[in-house]
């Protein structure tokens, strides 16, 4: 299990690039409240993690054998599924489906990036972006007029770009 998705509960993704990742990667773990959302968009998840709150009984059944029943309270369902990844040998994770529907879930979810400090390298994509976490010097492809934000929740950390301008 290299590279994985883990779908969340916000904004199910529209854009092309989001929906490419999704139909391409091999392993799709499903955050129990994005149960549906696949479903209906068409795919199958590998596992389905979660406290099995948000899911139909329906679904219970029909994806038994995917589930991961995880009740503990002090952590949602995404970071539910990000330590399980991590435990089960993922290196790469893309979050899907972080953002929307609620502030308060959307600023948790990208706050998920931050406190995980393992050596799996996460993303959280979006329909109209990209969120990453950058430990050391970083390089990155860009395009003109691709609208960039570069920045750091430390302040003593130095940013310096090149070919960049505003």
């Amino acid at each position: 299990m290299d590279s994985v998705v883990i779908l969340a509960k916000g904004d199910f993704p529209q854009h092309p690039i989001p929906l490419r990742i999704l139909n391409e990667v091999d392993t799709i773990i499903c955050c129990d409240g994005a149960v549906n959302n696949l479903v209906e968009y068409g795919l199958i998840p590998t596992h389905i993690i979660g406290d099995m709150d948000s899911i139909t009984n329906e679904l219970k059944i029909k994806y038994e054998d995917q589930l991961i029943h995880i009740p503990d309270q002090n952590e949602n369902d995404l970071r539910k599924a990000v330590r399980w990844a991590e435990k089960n040998g993922a290196k790469e994770t893309t979050i899907l489906g972080a953002t929307g529907k609620r502030d308060d879930h959307s600023l948790a979810n990208i706050f998920t990036l931050l406190e995980f400090p393992s050596q799996m390298k996460m993303t959280i994509n979006t329909d109209f972006g990209k969120f990453s976490i950058v430990k050391s010097e970083h390089k990155f492809d860009s395009f003109s007029g691709e609208q960039v934000s570069i920045f750091s929740t430390d302040n003593s950390i130095e940013i310096t770009s090149t070919y960049l301008k505003y």
